[in-house]
């Protein structure tokens, strides 16, 4: 794929769920994919499915939300591929926690640290690459950062927070010839979402404000994340692309 392959493609949070799907696909199309997790041994064994499928790939722990660290991961994967041309910005949480929970303070504290400090650290990190190869950053924002619901506040105003930043980077960064968009997952199926697709009452809720009535699975947010990484989308910066069964349109 023109613009992906051959690439270093680096992917956050991909040692399961939607980060491991998207790192696959990247490696199918012929990147050369570093991927890290806070989970070491998740993210090897991605690696090594990677290598299996015959592609190319090297796993790292990090902790996004420490800049050190992912100005370490940064330098790792030069020395070790080269630099960046893509990086997808993969890594999340979920605090499910209303306003006056006991612990709705820290929960929302950890959320921005992961979502938004965890963006922001990677892209400090890895921006001098991104600029040397003309790089694309493609960014996971959520249908809450354009919808909300009851006790994920943390989760949705991090959210929010994802697109604007994906918006004012694809500003600041254009000049420098890097280009920066976001997807907009649905209900996705994966570790992260069991909960809601275990609670009837929720799940209802969301199918009833979804056209396709179905949810998704991680393999359907590849193609939309090869496109926003690939020279197909190469006047295309600053969207936030839905990927949600049309949630967003209903």
């Amino acid at each position: 794929m023109i613009g992906v392959s051959g690439s270093v493609a680096v992917v956050t949070g991909a040692g399961q769920g939607n980060g491991r799907a998207i790192a696959l696909g990247l490696a199918r199309a012929g990147a050369r994919v570093a991927l890290c997790d806070i989970e070491r041994e998740m993210a090897e064994d991605t690696a090594k499915a990677i290598r299996a499928d015959g592609g190319e790939a090297v796993a790292y722990r990090c902790d996004v939300s420490n800049l050190a660290a992912a100005r370490a991961f940064a330098t790792s994967v030069e020395d070790e591929l080269g630099a960046a041309g893509i990086l997808v910005n993969n890594a999340g949480i979920i605090r499910r926690q209303a306003l006056h929970d006991p612990g709705f303070t820290q929960g929302w504290d950890a959320t921005f640290r992961v979502n938004v400090d965890g963006i922001r650290n990677m892209v400090l990190a890895f921006s001098a690459q991104l600029e040397t190869t003309a790089g694309r950053i493609v960014n996971m924002a959520s249908i809450m950062s354009q919808a909300a619901g009851p006790g994920i506040s943390s989760y949705v105003a991090s959210k929010g927070a994802v697109a604007q930043f994906t918006k004012a980077l694809a500003h600041e960064l254009a000049p420098r010839g890097v280009r920066v968009n976001a997807i907009a997952p649905g209900v996705i199926d994966t570790p992260m979402t069991t909960t809601t697709r275990a609670n009837e009452a929720a799940i209802s809720r969301f199918m009833a404000h979804t056209p396709m009535a179905r949810t998704g699975q991680p393999d359907e947010l590849v193609g939309p994340v090869l496109f926003l990484a690939s020279d197909m989308s190469s006047y295309v910066t600053g969207v936030i692309l839905p990927v949600d069964g049309g949630y967003l349109a209903a």
